[in-house]
């Protein structure tokens, strides 16, 4: 795994039990020191706006649930998208679902801010090749 010692992950998924796994797997292969986890995408889109008048945002990976009641992963894409590029160049989305339909890998792939649909639950190998390609030419 490539070490990038400020590296954050944002968990977002509205069933705890998966945020649960999700931050256990991030710790036990020693992904990342800082894991924030929001059930609610819109408190993830507050948590990042916060970040604007940072002077640097740290690389951040963002695991982001598709199905999602209030706001869905691909609405919280769309408000996302209004960013400022300080944020979103910062910003690794990898989309995370239990049910792949076709739709559903469709969109995933037509949107340019996502680097990769993983299927839930996550398995390790999985999310430590995506992260480490994301990192690998930075």
């Amino acid at each position: 795994m490539i070490s990038i010692p400020d590296l954050r992950i944002i968990l977002i998924d509205d069933n705890e039990v998966d945020l649960m796994l999700h931050e256990k797997l991030i710790s036990i292969q020693q992904i990342s020191r800082t894991v924030l986890s929001f059930n609610n995408a819109n408190k993830a889109l507050e948590f990042l706006s916060s970040n604007i008048s940072l002077p640097r945002i740290p690389p951040t990976v963002i695991l982001l649930d598709i199905q999602m009641p209030e706001m869905d992963g691909f609405e919280f894409l769309e408000a996302f998208h209004s960013y400022p590029s300080k944020i979103k160049s910062q910003c690794h989305v990898i989309m995370v679902s239990s049910s792949l339909d076709y739709g559903d890998i469709s969109r995933t792939h037509a949107n340019p801010i996502v680097v990769k649909l993983l299927k839930k639950p996550l398995m390790a190998s999985e999310l430590t090749s995506t992260i480490a390609g994301i990192f690998r030419n930075e």
